[in-house]
């Protein structure tokens, strides 16, 4: 993707994530900026210039009210709620799609589903101040996430990552993938200190962090829009990026984290496509 059509998705994604700043706060919702999202608000003022997605996250309680909300009051003409754990989206995170865009990743190429252009909405889950305890939950949405990573149609060159998603594929079902859901929910219930995403790519020791770092939303700048961030952005993204966050990456650096895209189309819909 050159320099030109990066700019013309950067727009496209704006436009989504304004419409779902107001949605949340219509309706009460509390979300953050995410990762590389809430890097780029910090270092960047917007997006990370070669990035091509954006992430936010939620606590549990302002999730399941996003999930309640979002079927009868959002606009339907423009956008498009892709639920998670759905047979159309088996992962276990959301997206708010933009109708008539496409955005087609190289693993879901030909599969039957919304394929327009989309922001990514995070569950945080509360977790123990136990590591023992925590990396029990995050072992188990691994587990989920590799069997979810089968229904969408992963595509991997890696032998153990194919056993590893075969094998989730035969066992992780029915009552057993409801144990694991259980267990990586079983805290949101409690009061915690500590709260974790694992269902991303992090690995485990930068899943979690103080729940004390969300308090708040903290308005910063990102492209044109004011967003919000953890009130203790920074300290989340030391864990999440290391203490030289502010920092450029290397190119090598760059390359583990690749382009999302395969087929983008700011003006067209995903059906000419498919």
């Amino acid at each position: 993707m050159n320099d030109k059509e990066l700019k013309l998705l950067h727009n496209k994604i704006l436009e989504i994530a304004k419409y779902f700043d107001e949605f949340c706060n219509e309706n009460n919702i509390t979300y953050y900026l995410m990762g590389g999202t809430a890097l780029g608000a910090i270092r960047h003022k917007g997006f990370i210039p070669w990035d091509d997605d954006y992430d936010v996250y939620m606590d549990y309680n302002n999730y399941m009210k996003l999930l309640n909300r979002v079927e009868n009051n959002i606009d339907k003409s423009k956008y498009y709620f892709q639920k998670e754990d759905t047979e159309e989206w088996p992962m276990f995170f959301s997206k708010l799609r933009m109708n008539h865009t496409t955005f087609i990743e190289k693993d879901v190429v030909g599969r039957i589903m919304h394929h327009g252009i989309y922001i990514d909405i995070m569950c945080l889950n509360n977790t123990s101040s136990n590591k023992y305890f925590r990396y029990i939950q995050y072992s188990c949405a691994r587990m989920l996430n590799a069997r979810a990573l089968v229904g969408k149609g992963y595509i991997t060159n890696s032998l153990m990552k194919k056993a590893a998603l075969a094998i989730s594929k035969i066992f992780i079902r029915g009552v057993i993938k409801k144990y694991l859901l259980k267990c990586v929910r079983s805290y949101n219930a409690k009061e915690t200190t500590f709260v974790g995403h694992f269902f991303g790519r992090a690995p485990f020791l930068k899943t979690t962090f103080k729940k004390a770092y969300l308090v708040q939303p903290r308005y910063v700048k990102f492209e044109s829009l004011k967003l919000p961030v953890a009130n203790c952005v920074e300290e989340y993204l030391k864990i999440r990026y290391g203490e030289k966050y502010m920092e450029l990456p290397s190119e090598e650096e760059k390359m583990k984290y690749p382009s999302h895209a395969y087929i983008v189309d700011t003006s067209k819909c995903y059906n000419s496509y498919m």
